[in-house]
């Protein structure tokens, strides 16, 4: 930590090398529409703070980002989390990274099947976008036959759960201290991920292979009376296909998954497609359209959704992205809402939504969204950049 610390003095005086020293401030509040089933409050507020430095030197980048949440109801939701650190150094053809990072993968809007290399943090968003950081080393190849990158992740970050307290939360408790894992190395084992991407005129296609601890647990119980449920990270082996087709406005997009080493190999699909209007009614106003259906060989039906998003086009980047979640099998409809207005250089304010209907809770098929029926809230957010 010295070292690093010294580097990144230096660096930040040196005349010869760029540097940025960035960061964000975030204030959330959370309403619900009712009190939780374990009567949670129905206001829940939460501070973070994400300090990051940028130095490039050369064909050097180091990159550093770290995020701290503090909540006012759940301390679950609280984070101290290294989201980069990491050295970059860019050949002519090749780059190699070490550090701690994020990676994504994935061309859908609405389920990432093939994003594995993060843990996703679910305690931040339910869009499963929000990831922790992860130690790795990457090598990536730039050659006329595409981008090939191979990773070795150094050790597992487990999934965080919301607490009694919190909001979202499932209505057993979870306690992720007696994590069990498959692997006789568990959260110190060296997974290994690689993936191939090319483009050929409008087609895009990516390959990918992931070995090593899921990232998505199974939430088992430790006793019949299910008093209470713990994680299981098993050792998965996925193959993962991503698809983008583009016909002028239209995008066609697929994410598709083969995995094994949770029971039975089963495959899962995301597919659908984006088509965007621009300028509508002779406006600066684009207007997108974004339908996708869901499979999973684990389920017995899965949820298409079907949403626009509005963009301004205007000094201050407003966008309206909204959506309805729907499930012909089971009857079960969600509706989601979000929205961002830039204020000025400085600051951003975001508006999110989701209303899980409930019209239909007599129905004896599984839903998705069965625990979260009194869970309704709106979101507001202030973004401060440093």
């Amino acid at each position: 930590m010295r070292t690093i610390c010294t580097i990144i003095g230096v660096s930040l005086f040196s005349c010869s090398i760029f540097s940025e020293v960035l960061g964000e401030l975030i204030l959330e509040n959370r309403s619900f529409f009712k009190e939780g089933y374990l009567n949670q409050d129905k206001q829940h507020s939460s501070f973070t703070f994400s300090p990051e430095i940028y130095i490039e030197d050369g064909e050097t980048i180091f990159h550093f980002k770290s995020k701290f949440r503090k909540d006012s109801q759940d301390t679950n939701r609280n984070l101290l989390d290294i989201q980069e650190l990491y050295f970059l150094s860019i050949g002519e053809s090749k780059e190699i990274k070490y550090g701690v990072s994020k990676e994504f993968w994935g061309v859908t809007e609405t389920n990432h099947r093939v994003d594995i290399i993060n843990q996703t943090d679910f305690t931040e968003a339910l869009d499963g976008e929000e990831k922790l950081g992860q130690p790795m080393i990457k090598v990536s190849f730039e050659e006329s036959w595409g981008n090939l990158d191979i990773y070795a992740l150094l050790g597992f970050r487990e999934r965080k759960f919301f607490g009694k307290e919190g909001r979202l939360t499932l209505p057993v408790i979870i306690d992720k201290n007696e994590s069990v894992y498959e692997s006789s190395a568990k959260d110190r084992r060296t997974d290994f991920a690689i993936r191939w991407s090319n483009y050929y005129d409008q087609l895009d296609i990516a390959i990918s292979y992931f070995s090593g601890n899921s990232r998505e647990p199974r939430i088992i119980p430790i006793d019949d009376a299910y008093s209470k449920m713990i994680p299981l990270y098993e050792t998965i082996d996925q193959v993962g296909l991503e698809l983008t087709y583009l016909v002028g406005s239209l995008a066609l997009k697929a994410e598709i998954i083969s995995r094994s080493g949770q029971g039975e190999r089963f495959s899962a699909l995301t597919a659908g497609f984006e088509y965007t209007q621009v300028g509508i009614f002779d406006s600066r106003i684009d207007l997108g359209w974004i339908l996708e259906m869901n499979h999973d060989d684990r389920l017995d039906s899965s949820p298409s959704i079907l949403g626009t998003r509005l963009s301004l086009n205007d000094a201050y980047d407003s966008q309206i992205l909204s959506g309805i979640v729907w499930n012909k099998v089971n009857g079960e409809v969600g509706f989601l809402l979000e929205s961002s207005r830039r204020i000025g250089d400085c600051c951003l304010l975001s508006i999110e939504g989701f209303y899980f209907d409930d019209r239909d809770r007599d129905n004896n098929e599984p839903k998705l969204f069965e625990t979260l029926l009194d869970d309704d809230f709106l979101k507001l957010e202030f973004t401060y950049y440093l």
